[in-house]
């Protein structure tokens, strides 16, 4: 083989110099700017996170009633004890990895079952789409998408812990219609729930995922940047959860004489292992002292 066989891999002649190309931001030794806008001047002006989230993935900035739904739906969907993704976090952080390890390990957890699942989002699209070019009203769009899951799981509604409707979903669909922001996704999730009931004969109720996405997508996310925001989310559980493991427990502390149990049995996460501050009524943000 010639020694200049890759000669011209190496010819810099009339080649542009190699560069990153992105709509997102840039940076100088002086500021950072976000789709336009100067990070710290944001920050200054009192932009929230939840905005600068909005403004991230879709490149504007949120109307009042869009920022107050992302937030809505940020702090519901951060925590929800020990789920599988807090629970592999910790399971990771016994074994005393760098804390991104443990982090990392328990987003990793996310995808069909459990997490903010994109592919219901890429489902509702689909046949969304469908329904539309064929002139379906929302309730046939429904009925389709049960028929063709007859005997499957349909991501986006059922949860096996809120077994009597899960309240994160129930709460962030009413916040969309109180807020103004409930499109087309939100009603055809309502029908699906009813479609279900109707074709099945029993009822099975919208789950975060179904409710959480339906108002996404209605906000304008893409599925993927929904499942992002969700991961972001959580992820901020994860890191809390295993930093509580590295810091008040043993390191690897399960032994021959703790019996087996199922780690997310609601009988190990309830009240009677809890010993955070008791319940409290939560305060208005606008009562606060400067």
């Amino acid at each position: 083989m010639a020694d200049d066989q890759w000669g011209d891999q190496y010819d810099q002649t009339g080649r542009e110099p190699f560069h990153w190309q992105s709509s997102i931001s840039y940076k100088t030794a002086d500021k950072i700017v976000l789709r336009g806008y100067d990070t710290t001047e944001m920050a200054e002006s009192g932009w929230s996170f939840a905005a600068a989230v909005f403004l991230l993935f879709q490149g504007r900035l949120p109307k009042i009633n869009e920022e107050k739904m992302l937030n809505f739906f940020m702090v519901e969907f951060m925590e929800h004890a020990m789920s599988p993704s807090t629970l592999t976090a910790r399971c990771c952080a016994s074994g005393r990895p760098a804390l991104n390890a443990a982090i990392a390990a328990g987003i990793m957890t996310f995808g069909e079952a459990h997490g903010p699942g994109h592919l219901h989002g890429i489902m509702v699209h689909k046949y969304m789409e469908m329904g539309e070019k064929n002139g379906w009203p929302l309730t046939q769009i429904a009925e389709q998408l049960v028929k063709d899951h007859k005997g499957k799981n349909i991501m986006g509604l059922g949860q096996p812990q809120h077994i009597h409707g899960d309240p994160r979903a129930i709460r962030i669909m009413k916040m969309a219609r109180e807020l103004g922001v409930a499109g087309k996704f939100h009603d055809l999730q309502i029908e699906i729930e009813k479609a279900f009931e109707r074709i099945n004969g029993k009822k099975i109720w919208t789950n975060v995922i179904g409710g959480g996405n339906s108002v996404f997508m209605d906000l304008g996310f893409s599925p993927l940047a929904a499942w992002a925001i969700g991961v972001l989310c959580r992820g901020f559980s994860c890191a809390a959860h295993a930093m509580e493991e590295m810091t008040r427990e043993k390191a690897w502390r399960a032994s021959r004489t703790t019996k087996m149990i199922n780690l997310l049995d609601l009988s190990i996460q309830g009240p009677k292992y809890y010993d955070g501050p008791p319940e409290r009524p939560v305060p208005k943000p606008e009562d606060r002292k400067e």
